[in-house]
């Protein structure tokens, strides 16, 4: 009697179980925007569109905008979701790193989140309005076409916030020529802090490549 008490358990645990994963789905979705409001989603379920934000401390992980999120989404009600975890950009193979930093090899570089105080861009009110203003700034710089695809360039930032090209993710020439140019036209950032002293940052960016 024990025995089939036990097994009657089980099976109920396994079909409340089965149903509760199939009230669910998880999807990964890539970011719009972000801003002071918040962090913009958008994904298609059954051929419907739908959108969203969280709060910026809604996510406690590093992230950027090239990065996707994986969200869970509520079956019967598909415009319900919630947040799971940042997956990050992975990029193609063949947009290996091409190394464009000149200078001294010693100098001392910290990681853009490793910081204290985070150089910020022009105009923006804090670190999570960086990626969006940056990528406007270089779509106004340059020649605009429906045909796009984006290049992760790693960029240096001093102790006083000026800018210098580091890494860039493609071999092409040209489009290097054009990263080079677009770069030399970023404004000053405000100075990264590090226990009280001024640093050398790297950071991430994404520059709109037009085709």
């Amino acid at each position: 009697m024990r025995q089939k008490y036990t097994l009657i358990v089980l099976l109920t645990l396994i079909v409340i179980f089965s149903n509760c994963n199939d009230k669910h789905l998880i999807q990964v979705v890539a970011i719009d925007r972000i801003d002071t409001s918040g962090i913009y989603i958008s994904y298609d379920y059954l051929e419907n569109n739908y959108s969203g934000h969280f709060d910026l401390y809604d996510i406690e992980e590093d992230f950027c905008t090239s990065d996707s999120l994986k969200i869970r989404i509520e079956i019967n009600q598909p415009d319900k979701f919630e947040f799971v975890s940042v997956i990050e950009r992975v990029w193609e193979t063949e947009e290996s790193i091409v190394s464009l930093k000149e200078g001294n090899e010693n100098q001392v570089i910290y990681g853009y989140h490793n910081v204290d105080k985070k150089p910020l861009f022009e105009g923006a009110n804090n670190e999570y309005e960086n990626d969006s203003l940056i990528f406007v700034f270089f779509k106004r710089q340059s020649i605009q076409s429906n045909d796009f695809k984006k290049i992760g360039v790693y960029i240096l930032i001093n102790e006083t916030g000026e800018v210098t090209l580091e890494n860039a993710m493609t071999k092409n020439e040209e489009e290097i020529r054009l990263i080079k140019n677009l770069i030399d036209k970023l404004p000053s950032f405000t100075p990264p802090i590090y226990k009280g002293d001024s640093v050398v940052v790297s950071y991430l960016i994404e520059i709109p490549m037009y085709r």
